[in-house]
């Protein structure tokens, strides 16, 4: 257990994965993309090398020199089928907790700002996030720790000592942009944990889900 002290000061979330239950949805976005432009759609986890990723590295991988093409029909089926995504279990719970403590929470995604911004609205949520850094908003995206160091200066938080300031993920990429920008970072449920070397990120919590998470949070507030 961590000490009375550790409670943070604010909160930056990763969108995808984190918060949104994206993986199953952007798997089948992909893979009609795919379709759309000749390509073989994605088989069964193919897509979990991808999730994640920097905007501009995961288009050039999966479609080669048609990237541009299959950003406009990725647009295009996301904001026809924004209504299909949900939200991670216990999500919803532990953002008004944090809300009703009276942190500054924050968004810091590599998804294209005008979809992560509508899916915030899809669920409501707009009021939790005045602070929102998207793909290619910051000098770098994620892993580095540009956009999240954009997201506590836009958030006028930059007087902050930065270990109060937690960075909450489900990749590695979330772990190398916390790392980077010298914020403890907390771990939700990430795909391919069992490759990850725990020591070189040191994660102050990682939990199976937001419900573990909210229990984290309530009992290091008491």
């Amino acid at each position: 257990m961590i000490s009375k002290a550790s409670v943070p000061k604010a909160v930056f979330f990763d969108w995808d994965g984190t918060l949104a239950d994206s993986y199953a949805y952007l798997n089948e976005a992909h893979s009609h993309v795919l379709a759309e432009l000749g390509f073989e759609p994605f088989k069964k986890d193919e897509f979990k090398d991808y999730f994640g990723k920097p905007r501009e590295i995961l288009y050039t991988k999966i479609y080669k020199h048609r990237s541009e093409e299959a950003k406009i029909l990725f647009e295009k089926y996301v904001n026809e089928n924004c209504h299909k995504l949900t939200y991670v279990s216990g999500a919803d719970t532990l953002l008004k907790t944090i809300f009703d403590l009276g942190l500054p929470m924050g968004i810091v995604s590599n998804k294209k700002g005008s979809i992560v911004r509508r899916e915030i609205g899809h669920f409501g949520w707009n009021g939790y996030f005045p602070t929102i850094v998207a793909a290619g908003e910051a000098s770098e995206d994620k892993p580095s720790g540009a956009p999240l160091l954009m997201a506590i200066e836009q958030a006028g938080l930059a007087h902050l000592n930065k270990a109060d300031i937690w960075y909450v993920g489900d990749t590695e990429t979330d772990l190398r942009c916390a790392r980077d920008a010298n914020c403890p970072v907390l771990l939700i449920a990430p795909y391919g944990i069992e490759k990850l070397n725990m020591r070189e990120y040191n994660p102050i919590k990682i939990a199976d889900n937001c419900h573990h998470l909210l229990e984290f949070l309530v009992a290091i507030s008491r």
